[in-house]
């Protein structure tokens, strides 16, 4: 039987809902009749039940999955019958099997898993789109990375690293600290200190970074424009401590640039999506992020898996098991 979480109300995890669910029908023109294998559960999936981000209601919860095409509708051809394919943004993900448009669908490489793809698909393209899109980053750079051990910053710190740049990273406590200077980066600072900008600078010869990336917001916000250099680059992706004062006169009286980008601004139309999946598989491939070991949860604990992430008692990617 098909099962699928949904939401009436926003609030709690507990406002999550296991229900029965239609069966599959036939797919549409365009459409794909997808059996997850593995279900993403993203920082933003907790904002929509939350309603932190208006949506419409009832919402099919889940945006993130990957899993084997069962079947095709009539105008298909980047998919067929048997191959696994993974999305980024779709709603509805948190189900057994699901309609899809084909649109959103990206064929997976024979020796990358759908767990594997499931946990780092949506968070490798957002890092895609800050070291590419929003900002393209040059080896020799230094760069700011906030947030660090989590999910996305994970993924950008690591990138960066092997793109060639001089990477500052900032994490919440000793042991996340430990865990990113175990991939081999050198400069790990706890962004809670009240002295992290000047840290930052002692770090590069006294020169502000030439990028960050700001994935905290509110706590970590003043910090990263004082640790900028003149000029410098401010992509604004994440909010995890809330939304910021931004006085924007000030960023552009230094001539900083200040970008608030979305992962679909950069691969919304597919050639891009085709190119940012390409690099970042081949990237998985050259073990650039390393083992990936998403904490696992079943279909019907994703009321768990949201109370864990709200504790942040998560270190890396979590995924749901049908």
């Amino acid at each position: 039987m098909n099962q699928q979480i949904r939401i009436t109300e926003t609030g709690q995890p507990s406002v999550m809902r296991l229900e029965a669910a239609p069966a599959i029908g036939r797919p549409g023109r365009g459409e794909v009749h997808l059996r997850h294998e593995a279900i993403g559960v993203n920082f933003v999936d907790t904002l929509f039940r939350s309603g932190a981000f208006n949506v419409p209601l009832p919402l099919p919860m889940g945006v993130e999955g990957a899993g084997e095409v069962v079947a095709v509708g009539e105008g298909v051809t980047n998919v067929q019958p048997g191959d696994r394919a993974a999305y980024f943004f779709s709603f509805g993900a948190y189900a057994n099997e699901r309609l899809i448009e084909a649109q959103h669908l990206v064929k997976l490489p024979r020796d990358i898993a759908s767990d594997t793809a499931a946990a780092t698909f949506t968070k490798g393209l957002t890092a895609w789109m800050m070291l590419f899109g929003a900002h393209r980053l040059q080896p020799g750079e230094t760069v700011l990375v906030h947030a660090a051990a989590g999910g996305v910053g994970s993924m950008v710190a690591r990138w960066a690293t092997s793109l060639g740049a001089t990477v500052i990273a900032t994490v919440g406590g000793s042991d996340k600290a430990a865990l990113v200077r175990s991939w081999g980066i050198g400069h790990v600072l706890d962004s809670g200190d009240p002295q992290l900008a000047g840290k930052v600078r002692a770090l590069n010869g006294g020169r502000g970074v030439d990028v960050v990336y700001e994935l905290v917001g509110r706590t970590t916000f003043a910090q990263s424009v004082l640790a900028l250099r003149d000029g410098g680059h401010l992509v604004h992706v994440g909010n995890a401590s809330g939304n910021p004062s931004v006085d924007k006169a000030a960023l552009a009286a230094r001539r900083i640039r200040y970008v608030q980008p979305s992962t679909g601004q950069y691969v919304g139309e597919r050639q891009a999506l085709e190119l940012a999946s390409a690099a970042l598989f081949a990237a998985m491939k050259d073990g650039v992020f390393g083992e990936v070991a998403p904490a696992r949860y079943c279909l019907q604990d994703a009321v768990l898996a949201h109370e864990d992430i709200a504790a942040r008692r998560l270190r890396g990617a979590a995924i749901l098991l049908p």
